[in-house]
């Protein structure tokens, strides 16, 4: 254990001179979420406030006069007659109007006479603060027609509402938001884990090889496990820092945050409580290992760094389709899940956050991780023991 530590040691001296390591595994990943946090919260805010702001350039076809008081009432809408041939579609795309809707030249006839008619409404879909608005006035004309319907058939307002649905939640309020927004949590995590890993892994093997100490280090009288399960380790921790500081970043930013309700920082504090956050953490311990041994094992017989960043590269596609499954809200942690790396964590942490983790699953995948890590650190042995590819 002794030797393990003498090589610890050596690596993160080597590995902390170096003022971009620090920045990179501590500064950058404790910075960068509260500033996410607070600026898309803010950059949203303001957006949003801009766009409720902005005036609607909408184009009419024989609109019926009551509509063009409801449009009147909100200022912002401004309005522009057509006729029914025009080429809504470009006057969309050049900007002209916003958005155009479309009344049947019978519209008031149809309407006298009781009957179903339909307008029409051009528009972009990607404009949905103009959707959204313009929705909101279709909606309030249509109730405003049927209302009027009512009172002139002469019906009891009882009698045009067969039932009242009433929704009885059985899941607890923290269950519903964890389940919607855990799966972003360990896309964020092992990611920055993943980051971690390879930048220190690469500098660890391939940067002492590039530096010509590599003979010298194995060189020492400590036995070349000894010496992989030291770099192993120190790569980890490189690589579980930057996801650590990433929990002390997302906790700072949420506390800075303005005018949250009681009622969500009452649930946040339960996400961030220390119950879960260590059971996160005890999930990414292996996880740095497994990644880090396997990195190693890739890296080995790598010449250069533009070498090992090209042979570690493809396997982030392995981390990252996992965790955009573990995202998807139809995916659930069961016992068929449980062994399938990576994308056991993402639903682990996903159940974790709402709330509703099985410890027997969690278990089972604290276990599979270690199991994995350890096989990861053999396989590497037998990569870094190859003196033909470790020297080259």
């Amino acid at each position: 254990m002794r030797e393990i530590l003498i090589i610890i040691k050596k690596e993160l001296k080597e590995l902390l001179r170096d003022k971009k390591t620090i920045f990179n595994s501590i500064i950058l990943p404790t910075l960068i979420t509260p500033i996410l946090i607070i600026g898309i919260s803010k950059v949203t805010s303001f957006i949003n406030k801009k766009e409720s702001r902005k005036a609607i350039e909408i184009g009419l076809v024989n609109a019926p006069d009551d509509f063009l008081r409801l449009i009147a009432n909100d200022t912002l809408n401004k309005t522009t007659n057509y006729q029914a041939t025009d080429d809504f579609k470009n006057l969309i795309d050049e900007e002209t109007i916003q958005t155009a809707i479309v009344f049947p030249s019978d519209w008031d006839s149809q309407m006298s006479n009781l009957n179903t008619s339909e307008i029409k409404v051009y528009r972009n879909g990607t404009k949905d603060n103009v959707n959204d608005r313009v929705s909101a006035l279709i909606t309030s004309y249509n109730n405003t027609i049927k209302e009027y319907r009512i009172k002139a058939l002469d019906i009891p307002v009882q009698k045009m509402t067969p039932f009242k649905e009433t929704y009885v939640e059985v899941g607890e309020r923290k269950e519903l938001i964890g389940k919607r927004i855990g799966g972003f949590i360990p896309y964020i995590f092992i990611l920055s884990l993943w980051g971690g890993c390879v930048l220190s892994a690469i500098d660890l093997v391939t940067g002492e090889k590039e530096r010509k100490t590599i003979e010298t280090t194995l060189s020492l009288p400590i036995s070349k496990f000894k010496i992989l399960l030291g770099k192993a380790a120190v790569s980890s921790l490189l690589g579980f820092l930057p996801a650590l500081f990433n929990i002390v970043g997302i906790i700072i930013g949420v506390k800075l945050l303005d005018n949250i309700p009681p009622a969500i920082q009452t649930l946040i504090d339960e996400f961030l409580s220390v119950q879960n956050l260590t059971l996160i953490l005890l999930l990414l311990i292996p996880f740095a290992i497994f990644i880090s041994a396997l990195l190693i094992a890739l890296i080995t017989g790598a010449t250069s760094f533009k070498e090992a960043q090209s042979k570690v590269t493809p396997v982030i596609m392995f981390i990252i389709i996992p965790l955009v499954l573990a995202m998807l809200p139809t995916m659930e942690l069961s016992w068929a899940t449980v062994f399938i790396p990576v994308l056991n964590i993402g639903l682990g942490i996903k159940d974790v956050m709402a709330g509703t983790i099985d410890m027997a699953q969690y278990a089972t995948i604290l276990v599979s991780m270690i199991a994995i890590a350890v096989g990861a650190i053999f396989f590497s042995y037998k990569k870094f023991s190859d003196e033909n590819a470790i020297l080259k």
